[in-house]
């Protein structure tokens, strides 16, 4: 039988001898030898030296001579030799191996599972997302359509009203200027009637003169009125233009902003998402 790394010339193959050590002389030499590492089984030209370390001891011929018939120095065995002694089998490693394998299997699987389910759902969400940006461009196109129909409406709807407020203001200065002219022919007919007031006994009768120059003085009246009211009217005509032209204002913003939602794209600038902005309050 051979250990790896020494030949049969080697101490602990000869006879069994004790296991004490003799006395060192107090003139003793220490000489260290090494002997560089091969490969187990793996013959060199000098594999029949020991590959261990040894201490080499001199000692005085006569304690040779008792303890060491022969001749051969004592060899120090090194701890690597506990090596030789595996604490496992083949079979355990065998088996610690399978089991490993088998958990990077299971992860493998895992992984390669979870990376499925990720691919899915990032394909119904991207599904999803070009759903609804289809869907938000379809409305959005439609009530840019609905806001360009409505502007239209109300720029219609602001000309005929500043055709009539215009009208209005001319038959406005032509009633105001009748009405100064007026004032001298009604100030006449109410002085008439105070000086009819005056008449005694049968002459207080209710005549057709006393009839005309009250008809007069109605007329008169309702022109009075009749210009107040076109002056409120103006008035009131004025707020509407007011309203009118700021829906219009307010549609053209609301077809600014449709219409530039409407020409975004995936790849457009500035179109960055920050958190919080659903909760911010436009009013």
């Amino acid at each position: 039988m051979e250990f790896l790394g020494t030949t049969q010339l080697a101490n602990y193959c000869g006879t069994k001898k004790s296991c004490l050590f003799p006395d060192l002389a107090p003139t003793s030499t220490t000489k260290d030898t090494y002997q560089s590492y091969y490969r187990p089984g793996y013959r060199y030209l000098s594999s029949w030296r020991p590959g261990l370390f040894h201490r080499v001891v001199s000692v005085p011929p006569s304690s040779e001579k008792q303890l060491n018939p022969t001749g051969r120095p004592p060899t120090i065995l090194p701890a690597s030799r506990s090596t030789l002694h595996a604490r496992y089998s083949t079979c355990d490693w065998h088996h610690e191996t399978m089991v490993q394998l088998k958990g990077s299997e299971a992860s493998r699987c895992c992984a390669g599972r979870l990376n499925a389910d990720s691919m899915r759902l990032l394909q119904d969400k991207d599904q999803l997302t070009y759903q609804m940006q289809e869907d938000s461009r379809r409305n959005l196109g439609q009530r840019i359509s609905n806001i360009d129909f409505w502007r239209s409406e109300l720029i219609y709807e602001l000309e005929c009203l500043l055709k009539e407020t215009q009208a209005l203001e001319t038959a406005k200065k032509r009633l105001k200027c009748a009405a100064d002219e007026m004032q001298g022919p009604l100030k006449i007919a109410l002085e008439c009637l105070y000086h009819r007031e005056k008449r005694t006994g049968i002459d207080l009768v209710h005549d057709d003169v006393e009839k005309n120059l009250i008809k007069e003085v109605d007329g008169f009246k309702d022109c009075q009125e009749i210009v107040t009211k076109l002056a409120q009217k103006n008035h009131i005509n004025r707020d509407v233009q007011h309203a009118l032209e700021q829906d219009i204002s307010d549609e053209n913003s609301a077809h600014f902003i449709d219409e530039k939602c409407f020409n975004l794209r995936n790849a457009s600038d500035s179109i960055n998402f920050y958190h919080g902005v659903e909760k911010a309050d436009g009013t």
